[in-house]
């Protein structure tokens, strides 16, 4: 019997997965201005001690749909329709930060063992799921006297607070390059599903998932909207709730 498939999703905004699709390639950047600074500040005490010039990372989550990571993770000040401004076409060219498209949300499904195997192949490249931890763990840790060397878990260490992410982590280095960013190759056929945020409206949903279908290698891509927070199947549960509770009530009347 097959085991059963684990995924990691990554919330970003679809000019991201724009340049994703189109460089097949993940972008892991520097953490510098993380807002978690704690996460920062072992990050770079991982690079000091490793003498590193580059550090760089990219984070997922293990987690299945959360409606706070979509607002945690995703664009600040989403859009919710191109109505009025013209909505840019997807064609490939160079990634735009300040793209109308980096303002509609996204979460992009990966093949968990398919993505690491492809990441896995690039020199530099490290991953792991991230180990949450109490200030008591911490020091345990720090006072473990055994083979295994505990810097090497700093990339990968979180506040326990922060345990609800279920986070996964990409980290790339180098003791040569001092690149701000790294591409790393990836398959297109490691993404599983590209699921659009629930505020986008339903007429751009169609026309830019017919857009991101007719691009090079994507032709097969699994595309949806969010329904976490309208969905049908959800309100006709609610409804037949009501209607066996009005049948059981009507029943001990009679």
């Amino acid at each position: 019997m097959s085991s059963k498939r684990s995924y990691l999703r990554r919330y970003t905004h679809l000019e991201s997965l724009r340049n994703i699709l189109c460089t097949k390639s993940l972008t892991l950047l520097d953490f510098q201005e993380w807002k978690d600074k704690n996460d920062s500040h072992f990050l770079r005490l991982y690079k000091e001690e490793r003498k590193l010039k580059s550090l760089l990372a990219l984070c997922f989550t293990r987690a299945s749909e959360r409606f706070h990571l979509w607002h945690v993770f995703g664009p600040k000040k989403e859009r919710r329709s191109f109505r009025g401004v013209g909505r840019p076409l997807l064609g490939c060219g160079p990634y735009n930060g300040s793209s109308p498209l980096a303002k509609i949300g996204v979460r992009i499904r990966f093949d968990r063992s398919q993505l690491i195997e492809a990441i896995s192949k690039h020199p530099g490249v490290k991953c792991d799921d991230i180990d949450y931890m109490t200030h008591a763990q911490l020091k345990a840790l720090a006072d473990e006297h055994n083979e295994n060397d505990p810097i090497t878990k700093l990339p990968f260490i979180k506040r326990y607070g922060f345990r609800d992410e279920s986070e996964f982590r990409i980290i790339f280095e180098s003791k040569t390059r001092t690149d701000p960013s790294a591409d790393i190759p990836i398959p297109i056929s490691c993404i599983n599903r590209i699921i659009f945020s629930y505020k986008l409206n339903y007429d751009d949903y169609r026309a830019i998932s017919g857009e991101l279908q007719s691009m090079d290698g994507c032709q097969g891509l699994d595309i949806s909207r969010s329904n976490l927070t309208e969905s049908k199947t959800w309100k006709a549960a609610g409804e037949e709730l009501v209607r066996a509770a009005r049948q059981e009530r009507e029943a001990h009347q009679k």
